[in-house]
């Protein structure tokens, strides 16, 4: 039970991480776009808001028993890189929902933030901040 725990951990500190991340981005995107902004440039501003509390909070709660062997620097480079490909797939993403399709604004940006969310967890926790070790892990 407690090796379950350890796994699922976290997965819901990182999902606690998103929802502020995400009420960061989605409030300034708002804003932004409602002042007239372009929408690519709202997704831009919003989402680097977002980004920053995010590598904040996910290396200081969610992943920091796994830090160990990373450099900050290596680390960071990594977070901007998955974050960077977040960005472009999400702007690309809100950009054609807000075009293409009649959904408003609001759902099309909801929309790609879930999809940015899934890569930008999967990123993370593989690659920016390491997987834990099978031992690492049961010693959580």
């Amino acid at each position: 039970m407690k090796s379950r725990m350890t796994q699922l951990l976290p997965m819901i500190r990182f999902g606690i991480v998103g929802l502020v991340n995400t009420g960061v981005d989605y409030i300034i995107f708002m804003l932004l776009a409602w002042t007239g902004v372009p929408v690519v440039v709202a997704q831009i501003i919003s989402y680097s808001c977002g980004t920053a509390n995010s590598y904040i909070l996910n290396s200081k709660w969610t992943f920091s028993k796994q830090q160990a062997n990373n450099t900050s620097k290596g680390q960071l480079l990594k977070f901007i890189v998955i974050n960077l490909i977040v960005l472009g797939i999400t702007s690309l993403l809100l950009q054609v929902l807000h075009t293409e399709t009649k959904l408003p604004l609001a759902l099309g940006k909801l929309i790609a933030t879930a999809a940015g969310m899934i890569i930008n967890y999967i990123g993370s926790r593989y690659w920016v901040f390491g997987s834990p070790s099978r031992k690492e892990s049961e010693s959580l």
